[in-house]
């Protein structure tokens, strides 16, 4: 009870959003309580309305910032003269950049991180590969070239998907989340082309993102949190099935 009037004392100017109260309960709205205003009350009304909890916490960690973590190092004179070499062989002179570069070239180049879960990634794609080709699923017809109308299963056959987990290592591919995948998200939307290509390995909580209008898609690397993006038919049609499971 308390928390619940400490929710609304802080949603003066988002009347949309505490009147989501009533709907979604107070511990969605909680999350939004001190950075909702008049500009982003419709959005995260909505938002709070067709997300889960989980993704809901996310959003709120990044609209806040609170997604990056402050780390000191010190380095004593050995590393100092190594680090100095990979600064003037990157030509990079601060330091957070060149960190970022190397960083970069480590996860570009597909190895393992030491003690990060390589044993469920490699049952990813153990199972991606093994999976059969022929389960059962519903087929969209589409028009070939030729003028015959041929059916495209929803259901992504095991090379592709294989494929398209290998190029993250079964990682999320969303900027600095370290989970494993847990879905593939078809970028250009399966319902819109009927094929899987750019298809992307994503946790659930950022498969949910994607659906949501939070992020700008373009170039993965790219990808930041916007509210306010339009959704398409696509995406409502994505939340209708979510909300019955």
């Amino acid at each position: 009870m308390q928390k619940a009037l400490w929710v609304e004392e802080k949603l003066v100017e988002a009347p949309k959003l505490k009147e989501a109260l009533k709907e979604v309960g107070v511990h969605k709205v909680a999350l939004f309580a001190t950075i909702a205003n008049k500009e982003n009350d419709e959005v995260l009304a909505d938002k709070v309305k067709h997300m889960s909890k989980p993704a809901l916490q996310e959003l709120s960690k990044e609209l806040r910032g609170n997604f990056v973590k402050k780390v000191s190092v010190e380095l004593d004179a050995e590393m100092q003269f190594l680090f100095g070499k990979i600064k003037e062989k990157l030509g990079i002179n601060g330091d957070e950049e060149a960190l970022k570069a190397v960083f970069q070239q480590f996860l570009d180049s597909g190895k393992n991180i030491p003690g990060d879960e390589k044993s469920k990634n490699k049952k990813q794609l153990s199972e991606a590969e093994n999976t059969a080709d022929t389960q059962p699923t519903k087929s969209h017809p589409i028009k070939a070239p030729s003028g015959e109308h041929i059916l495209v299963s929803r259901y992504i056959p095991a090379k592709i998907r294989k494929e398209a987990i290998s190029k993250t290592n079964g990682k999320c591919t969303y900027p600095n989340c370290t989970k494993s995948y847990e879905q593939l998200h078809h970028q250009d939307y399966f319902a819109h082309t009927r094929n899987h290509k750019n298809l992307i390995p994503l946790c659930k909580i950022h498969h949910e993102f994607m659906h949501n209008g939070v992020v700008a898609e373009s170039e993965p690397k790219k990808w930041q949190i916007k509210l306010g993006i339009p959704k398409n038919s696509f995406d409502v049609k994505y939340r209708r099935v979510r909300q019955k499971k």
